[in-house]
């Protein structure tokens, strides 16, 4: 570089540090079509555009830049700048992105602001994005709070996340991803919710009695604590079982010929020393039962609410529902699911479990014969 290149580059750089950028810019440009390359002059040159709104010119000098190194954050995000500028709003998002991509992991101050300012660019498009996504869809009128539309674009959006089926031991494949089913598609739960007051007065007897509750999860010594956790012998999660492991409990059962005599309406599975289940569910003030999955994807689990507190939920996936009296909960429990008692009393439920509606005669035929080859083997 001759002594001429290097005094206008000098000026140019006073100039650019003091903030004139438009004599900056006035004294580099020449620089961003020059032969010569000088990282400082050409970087100044950039930003100086940028800032007096020189778009085009910002662009190229930028574009030189990254000619040398690809992953300049400072060239990457002023490339954004001016795509932006110059209209190019979807070019500009790419930069901006690659300037975070490229982030070094120790980054000067320098640099660090100039990566702040590709963040905010990214979430005023996304904001922008979402914003424009969702006026266009409002206008057909088909996404009701709940329904699969509004739970696809709260995916799309970033809003929620997708959970699978993922059972601890049994996989039955191609059966719907459904996490809470419509009480209505049930023509059983009616009589069900009907018969809630016969069941609840069951219940209030018990305790009255202080029947026997004990620890939903029990600290069984024969068997490794696959989901242990807290609530291992814990009564804040109790139970008072009905029908266990496909068991009927009958000290527990005979004292509740109401609430057995309702749930015979009910499509429960039948797997040997798995299902069917029922039992008065009850949750500690303060309680939370952690994430975690059910054993198998064959059955669906059912909830009637009977003591509901406010501030009681139920999370299944990425949609979380309420216990609330006279609404019946099923939901898929191979889907991740847990539950909260945010409440100063404790939230008691009727819990058990059906057959999944999608399973055939011969499917559950199927699947009942599994589970009895487990049981006569003596695993699982």
């Amino acid at each position: 570089m001759t002594l001429s290149d290097e005094k206008p580059g000098e000026a140019g750089l006073e100039a650019f540090h003091r903030g004139d950028f438009a004599s900056a810019f006035a004294k580099l440009s020449e620089f961003i079509s020059s032969d010569h390359y000088n990282y400082d002059y050409i970087f100044a040159a950039a930003a100086s555009a940028r800032a007096i709104g020189r778009h085009q010119d910002a662009l190229n000098a930028a574009e030189k830049i990254l000619k040398f190194n690809e992953s300049d954050v400072h060239a990457l995000v002023i490339k954004g700048d001016a795509l932006s500028g110059l209209g190019k709003n979807r070019q500009a998002m790419s930069f901006f992105l690659a300037a975070l991509k490229s982030a070094p992991q120790n980054p000067s101050p320098q640099i660090q602001q100039a990566l702040q300012h590709a963040q905010q660019k990214c979430a005023q498009a996304a904001q922008e994005y979402q914003d424009f996504l969702r006026k266009s869809v409002a206008k057909t009128g088909a996404v009701d709070p709940g329904s699969r539309n509004q739970q696809a674009m709260e995916i799309l959006l970033g809003g929620k996340q997708i959970y699978y089926q993922r059972p601890e031991k049994f996989y039955f494949p191609e059966l719907p991803q459904r996490q809470f089913y419509d009480p209505a598609e049930f023509n059983w739960v009616n009589d069900l919710i009907a018969a809630a007051d016969d069941i609840r007065g069951e219940l209030n007897a018990l305790l009255a009695d202080h029947a026997g509750f004990v620890p939903y999860v029990d600290a069984n010594s024969d068997a490794p604590h696959v989901r242990a956790s807290a609530l291992t012998g814990s009564k804040d999660w109790s139970a008072f079982h009905l029908l266990k492991d496909g068991v009927r409990i009958d000290e527990n059962a005979d004292r509740c010929p109401k609430t057995m005599a309702a749930l015979a309406n009910t499509p429960q599975a039948n797997l040997p020393g798995k299902s069917p289940i029922a039992l008065f569910s009850r949750l500690a003030p303060g309680a939370h039962i952690p994430p975690h999955t059910g054993l198998m994807n064959t059955r669906l689990i059912c909830h009637l609410p009977l003591i509901t507190p406010g501030n009681c939920s139920l999370r299944v996936g990425n949609q979380t529902r309420k216990w609330r009296d006279g609404e019946m909960l099923i939901f898929d429990d191979s889907i991740e699911h847990e539950a909260r008692n945010e409440s100063n009393e404790d939230r008691i439920i009727l819990l058990f479990d059906i057959w999944r509606p999608e399973l055939s005669a011969e499917e559950r035929k199927f699947v009942a014969t599994v589970f009895d080859a487990i049981e006569e083997f003596g695993v699982f």
